[in-house]
């Protein structure tokens, strides 16, 4: 079973995905961008080298690509957990381009895998201020407050869209809270 966990940045996604990673020793914890050696080039470029909207959507559709390919597609016999996926791909995406272009060549890039099952985790405008105050901001953040409010509704918006199901959880309250919810709902879909 294909997991992904989405959000935006400060969100607790990789808090949470770190308490996974030993609740769940045998999945496959992977991340986009940047898990493969190639993602790994891709994701310095995207976060720290000033490029147009459309490279960044390319470069994040190879980082997927390769994802998928060599990493996903030969495993999906395990539980895989993924730190974001296609959903926050276009959720990204559409503040710049069309909804079904990008799903199309998402479809391309992905073989038309998508996340069987997605865990949102959504904060409210004070906590993202404030988690952010803390922070030095990536290429991604840089760009404001109101536009990572915006994404946080698109991976909503996306998910509906696309009909994947998935768990919404107020990421404003305790990481043991959020972290039982969150195994709650793999184990009634892994186990």
């Amino acid at each position: 079973m294909y997991i992904a966990f989405e959000g935006i940045d400060t969100c607790g996604k990789t808090t949470q995905i770190e308490l996974l990673k030993k609740e769940y020793p045998n999945a496959l914890f992977v991340k986009e961008p940047g898990f493969t050696n190639l993602g790994k080039k891709l994701r310095k470029i995207i976060f720290e080298d000033d490029i147009s909207k459309k490279s960044e959507l390319f470069l994040f559709l190879a980082d997927r690509a390769e994802l998928i390919e060599k990493v996903i597609k030969p495993n999906l016999n395990r539980l895989i957990i993924s730190d974001r996926s296609v959903i926050s791909g276009i959720a990204y995406a559409m503040e710049y381009f069309d909804f079904d272009m990008l799903v199309n060549l998402n479809r391309f890039a992905t073989d038309s895998l998508f996340p069987h099952f997605v865990i949102i985790l959504k904060i409210d405008e004070n906590t993202l201020k404030n988690r952010l105050s803390q922070k030095e901001h990536d290429n991604i953040e840089k760009r404001g407050i109101d536009y990572l409010l915006k994404i946080q509704e698109n991976i909503i918006t996306v998910c509906n869209r696309l009909e994947i199901p998935y768990l919404l959880i107020n990421a404003n309250t305790s990481i043991k809270e959020i972290n039982f919810r969150i195994k709650k709902a793999i184990d009634l879909r892994f186990k």
